[in-house]
Order: C-alpha cells, then sequence, then structure tokens
C-alpha cells in the first residue's frame, strides 16, 4: 500500500518537524481509523529505513505513539513516561501487542502481530517462554528445602516456636509461644524465572526479584537486625530504633536503617550495585567509605570501598521491576539481556560480534519471550531459542 498524497504530505511534515497540531492530530485520526495495520506497513515503507520512524517533537510524537496503541485496542495498557533527557523520545509503551522503543540511532517501532524481518525464525517449533512466575526456595535451618512454587496456603515448618506460614502467595514468620534464637537462620531463594514475597519475623516486608538470595534469622533477639541479601530486593522496614536494621550485601557493603523503605540492585554479575531510598534514613557503609542517604537518593557501589552519592535518583526506574515493568533507559544490550536472562530463566549466548546497542523505554514484564524479542529485532540484532531455553544473540 502506497501512501495517499495527504497521508505523504503529513509524513513530510513531519519528518521536517514542521507539522502543526492540528496535522498531528489528522494522522492521529488516521491511524486510529485503520484497523487492518496497513496504514502502519505503508509508514514503514515510506520511511528511509524499515522500522525507523523520525526524531520529532517529544511530545508531540509521544501523542501519535498514544494513538498507535489507541488504535491497536490496547487503552488499558500502561503506557509509562519516562523522565530522562532523550532528545528523541519522551515517553514509550511496550504494550501486549505492540512494542516501543529507542534505540540509539532512531525510532523502532514494531508490531507484534506482524511479521518480523529476521534471518532466522526466531523460536523455530520451541514452544514460546512465558514470564516469571511466584515461587522460591525456603531452605531452613536444618538444611530442608521446601519449593514454595505450588504450595498451598498453610503451615510450611514450626522452628523454634516460630510458625513459617505460606498465606497468598506471601511467606510469613508468626512468633509463637516458644524461645527463638537468632542463630537459626532460613534463606529464601528466587531463582530465575521466580519471584517473591515474604514478611519478615519483626514485621517488614521483602520483595524478591528473580535470581535474588535473602538470609535471615528466625528471630531477631540480638541489638541488631541483620539479614543478608544478594540480587534484587525491596524493603519495607518496620520501625525500631531500639534494634537497628541492616542489611549486607555481597559481603561488600552494610546498610544500616531505621523505619525505611528501599530498593537495593546487587547481583553479583553486574558491576555496580545500586541502593536508592524511598523513605527514611539510610547508611551505606563500604569498606572505609560511607554515605548516607536522604529520601530520592542513591548510592552507587562498583567494588569495596568506592561509593558515589546520586543526589537526585530515578526512583521510578529503581522501583520499575516491583511494579512490574523493565526499564531500560540508557541500557545496553547485554545489560538488557541479563536482566531478561534472570526474569525468563534463560542462558543467553553470543555468535559473533553482536554491537552493544542502547536503549531507551519501559516495557511490561508480563510480555512473552517472542513479543519481547521481536521488538529488539528492530535494532539489528537477531535471536535464536534453542532447547533448554538457550537464547542465541546474532548481529
Amino acid at each position: 500500500m502506497e501512501p495517499t498524497s495527504r497521508l505523504k504530505y503529513l509524513l513530510d511534515r513531519m519528518q521536517a518537524q514542521t507539522a502543526s497540531d492540528a496535522e498531528l492530530q489528522e494522522l492521529q485520526a488516521l491511524v486510529a481509523a485503520d484497523e487492518s495495520g496497513a496504514l502502519l506497513d505503508a509508514v514503514e515503507q515510506y520511511l528511509p529505513e524499515p522500522g525507523m520512524l523520525p526524531a520529532y517533537d517529544a511530545g508531540k510524537w509521544t501523542r501519535v505513539a498514544d494513538q498507535i496503541l489507541a488504535a491497536d485496542r490496547l487503552k488499558d495498557a500502561a503506557i509509562v513516561p519516562l523522565r530522562r533527557k532523550v532528545p528523541v523520545l519522551h515517553r514509550a509503551g511496550w504494550a501486549a501487542a505492540i512494542i516501543v522503543l529507542v534505540a540509539v540511532g532512531g525510532w523502532w517501532l514494531h508490531h507484534a502481530q506482524r511479521p518480523v524481518r529476521s534471518r532466522e525464525p526466531l523460536t523455530g517449533q520451541l514452544a514460546d517462554v512465558g514470564p516469571a512466575s511466584n515461587g522460591a526456595i525456603l531452605t531452613l535451618a536444618n538444611g530442608q528445602q521446601v519449593s514454595l512454587d505450588s504450595m498451598g496456603n498453610g503451615v510450611v515448618a514450626r522452628q523454634q516456636g516460630t510458625r513459617v506460614v505460606l498465606q497468598g502467595n506471601t511467606l510469613q514468620y508468626e512468633a509463637g509461644s516458644g524461645k527463638a534464637n537468632d542463630a537459626s537462620w532460613n534463606t529464601v531463594s528466587t531463582p530465575y524465572g521466580r519471584q517473591f514475597q515474604l514478611v519478615l519475623p519483626d514485621g517488614s516486608k521483602v520483595w524478591m526479584n528473580a535470581g535474588s538470595t535473602l538470609q535471615f534469622p528466625v528471630a531477631f533477639t540480638g541489638d541488631i537486625r541483620q539479614v543478608k541479601l544478594s540480587g534484587e530486593a525491596y524493603f519495607d522496614i518496620r520501625q525500631n530504633s531500639a534494634q537497628p536494621f541492616h542489611v549486607q550485601v555481597n559481603n561488600n557493603e552494610d546498610l544500616t536503617v531505621l523505619g525505611t523503605a528501599f530498593n537495593v540492585n546487587a547481583y553479583t554479575n553486574e558491576q555496580r550495585s545500586f541502593t536508592t531510598l524511598i523513605s527514611g534514613a539510610l547508611r551505606v557503609s563500604s569498606g572505609n567509605a560511607s554515605v548516607t542517604l536522604k529520601p530520592g537518593q542513591q548510592a552507587v557501589a562498583a567494588g569495596k570501598g568506592v561509593l558515589q552519592l546520586q543526589a537526585q535518583a530515578d526512583t521510578e526506574t529503581a522501583l520499575a521491576w516491583k511494579n512490574g515493568l523493565f526499564n531500560f533507559n540508557g541500557v545496553g544490550l547485554h545489560a538488557m539481556l541479563r536482566q531478561l536472562e534472570r526474569w525468563y530463566d534463560l542462558q543467553v549466548v553470543y555468535e559473533g560480534n553482536v554491537p552493544d546497542v542502547q536503549f531507551f523505554g519501559e516495557m511490561s514484564r508480563n510480555l512473552q519471550l517472542s513479543d519481547v524479542l521481536a521488538g529488539l529485532e528492530r535494532s539489528d540484532v537477531h535471536f535464536r531459542l534453542e532447547a533448554g531455553r538457550r537464547l542465541v544473540v546474532m548481529p
């Protein structure tokens, strides 16, 4: 389908960045009226490179992108504002059937219901991979392991008078009449492809991202409440000034908190860790270095004793995972794929010289893997999904 003269005129005006609001509204109306997807095909064929949309005023193009989503009957899908200073994009929405993201070099838009221009079949005959689900492995003080993936509500274990109860996908520790001590520790691990929530013995709440491990005592009986974390978790700590809460992160950092809500991102296969304070007070220590955070600030650690304070942290980015989103603001392809590897329980391998393309945008974590990869294919990167959830990345 060739663009009509009027559509061609509107596209010319948009590319030249001279379109008025009325002309952009007209373009929106054309997109909204087209349910077949033919107009989007025509737009892509008209543009200089397949899939590339022109740089344009952020606010104006946002309205066009929003209309594309609305036209595809995805009005209920979350469109999350991006607050980074991006010259091309102000915000992008990735929904179940449409993917909109920014790669360095231009706009890439893929309509997931249309065929993808790829060099090899994306998944061949293999089944698609769904997003992570709720689940974890509980390791008791005696070494016994309990899979929480498919257990029903009820008492999971009893330890030193403390009941361990699973209720609505949340693990809770309830003190009983017996005397517990903090020498008995439990471990909750979320394998790749799992996330979980638990309530600690003091009533503090923890949300765990995929690929994370949290160790903690069955009861907090000493002068401090201490837990150990590897991976990513969001903490909502019950205030107790007489018994400060400490988080030991990968044996490299120590976080001292009172009544505080904060997020820790500290995967061992990442070069840096990030501690973002949402409310309360928090001191981050690493080696001889120490910083005290105020709400809205972030500590960035790059090895023991190396701390940097971000006075104005992007808290929405830090909490995107907890809110059901991936945030790819300024994220390179390799770092992005490490996130996908954890969430979809993949083994990512590279063939050839794969460019580390940088992306900006957010996407739902509820997408099927094929929808995610189909969008990424527009950035000159291609994929092959093999048996055993092995994802091969190719230029």
